[in-house]
């Protein structure tokens, strides 16, 4: 297999991608719509044909393959949160009885917009929010809900006041 190392791409979480596209089954024409989409995904399949010599069909053919091989997952939209310090971020991990563990994951997706990310964990706490909120008033409300939640038994909230490398969904 070619060693894809050298082709630019550009992974929104480097050590996520480590040694994966060695393993990718993908040529030099799918190598380069993949370093073109990491650059601009909004790039359409025709400017796409012209950068790299093929054509409108091919592309579209390729980028539709990549998808339903599981290459290529989806586009996300990575905000640039430029008044950051008007957001309030914040970690909260509950601990949840493992029977209701996916009751409560269930509720607490079901109505919070706000949540950006939840995993299981292997603590005490066994539930782990990542949460963005426009004002610590809205964060205070969402705490007080969750806790109203049958199966929450705890919960610790640690609010960001700062970073040291950026997420690069919320620029936070």
């Amino acid at each position: 297999m070619e060693d894809h190392r050298n082709h630019g791409i550009r992974c929104w979480r480097k050590e996520s991608c480590e040694g994966l596209l060695e393993t990718l089954a993908a040529d030099d024409i799918d190598m380069k719509i993949i370093r073109i989409l990491s650059d601009n995904a909004r790039m359409s399949n025709v400017d796409i044909a012209n950068k790299i010599g093929v054509s409108e069909g091919t592309v579209r053919r390729r980028i539709a393959e990549m998808a339903k091989n599981g290459t290529i997952e989806g586009f996300i939209l990575l905000l640039d949160c430029k008044e950051a310090e008007k957001c309030v971020k914040a970690f909260i991990s509950m601990e949840i009885a493992d029977s209701n563990l996916q009751g409560v994951s269930d509720e607490l997706l079901k109505d919070h917009e706000r949540i950006i990310a939840l995993y299981r964990t292997n603590t005490r706490f066994n539930l782990l929010c990542e949460v963005m909120f426009r004002s610590v008033i809205e964060l205070q409300d969402f705490i007080d809900r969750c806790h109203k939640i049958e199966g929450v038994i705890d919960s610790d909230v640690k609010m960001v006041i700062g970073s040291y490398k950026k997420c690069l969904w919320t620029g936070i």
